[in-house]
């Protein structure tokens, strides 16, 4: 443990006599003690509640905050299905998108559908309105 730290970062660990108390001195120091992560996750989990698609946003970019949000919360061990994001995304999109999640919601089932298909087809869906606008 003490080869993989940084020159920097050493000294915080060097007086610990176990892995385990090094672990710990580094997961203390940069995830901060359980009350500070538990605060962090909740308002973590209400950034995900409160995520919504804006309608100047690309369905690329509001899938990167989607995931940025998920994966710091699963950094602090909330378990996020993969069917809750897809739930997430289907309902937090903008008006223009309702004809394809109503096609999605119709005929794929949601509990196997994977966010990057979704995605993948909300990006393509994307690219023909943008077409039609230039048209």
């Amino acid at each position: 443990l003490q080869q993989a730290v940084t020159n920097p970062i050493f000294p915080r660990i060097m007086g610990a006599k176990t892995a385990k108390e090094a672990w710990n001195t580094l997961q203390e120091e940069f995830q901060g003690s359980v009350k500070v992560r538990a605060v962090k996750l909740q308002s973590l989990r209400r950034d995900f509640e409160l995520l919504k698609m804006k309608e100047s946003e690309t369905v690329k970019d509001y899938y990167s905050k989607v995931k940025e949000i998920v994966n710091q919360m699963r950094a602090f061990g909330e378990d996020i299905l993969d069917k809750k994001i897809v739930e997430k995304i289907l309902i937090t999109m903008p008006q223009k998108f309702d004809p394809i999640v109503t096609t999605i919601e119709e005929t794929k089932d949601l509990s196997t559908l994977s966010e990057t298909k979704l995605v993948g087809s909300f990006e393509a869906y994307e690219q023909r309105l943008y077409r039609h606008k230039e048209d």
